[in-house]
């Protein structure tokens, strides 16, 4: 009886891989808070790299890989909008051009977006290691009767612009539906 138990065990247990080696399941669309998101077509679901981020899409580049990150602050905690948008130009050391700033109209939720480019500071939580110029910050910031939903995505300046439409298809789309 041992020896079947010990078998068995062994068997199921080679065959059930570790959750550390497996992928997280990679939805078609997921919730923040209220939001729901459609991943973008070449963007995968990962396992945020923090506490603070409530999701994380990522996808291959020739450099590092590109994130695009969520974060939900409940209602009264996380500061106003324009708090969020001086924190992320506190992430660049300079700036090649005046941040822009949009509420666009025609969105069920609040929508802000935000366009930040030059040098990003080094050593920022979730920015790069070291100062990088030729970065380019886009963000959006939904309004939720839950709080604000913040979402992120940061690296050099010609792939960020290339996954811009995507980025802003990603937030719009969130902002059009019904909490």
């Amino acid at each position: 009886m041992r020896f079947l138990t010990l078998t068995l065990f062994l068997l199921v247990g080679a065959a059930a891989p570790s959750s550390a080696q497996t992928n997280p399941p990679q939805p078609v669309a997921f919730r923040i808070g209220p939001v729901r998101f459609d991943r973008p077509e070449g963007w995968m679901y990962s396992r945020p790299a923090d506490g603070v981020r409530a999701a994380q899409l990522e996808k291959k580049s020739a450099g590092t890989p590109l994130r695009i990150t969520f974060t939900r602050f409940p209602a009264g905690s996380g500061g106003t909008v324009p708090a969020n948008v001086e924190r992320w130009r506190g992430q660049f050391l300079s700036l090649d051009h005046p941040a822009e700033v949009e509420t666009p109209s025609g969105t069920v939720l609040p929508l802000t977006l935000v366009k930040l480019g030059g040098t990003m500071k080094g050593g920022v939580p979730g920015g790069p290691a070291q100062d990088t110029p030729g970065s380019l910050l886009l963000g959006a910031i939904l309004e939720s009767p839950e709080g604000l939903v913040v979402v992120k995505l940061a690296g050099p300046e010609q792939e960020i612009r290339r996954e811009k439409p995507a980025f802003l298809n990603l937030v719009k789309n969130a902002a059009g539906r019904s909490p």
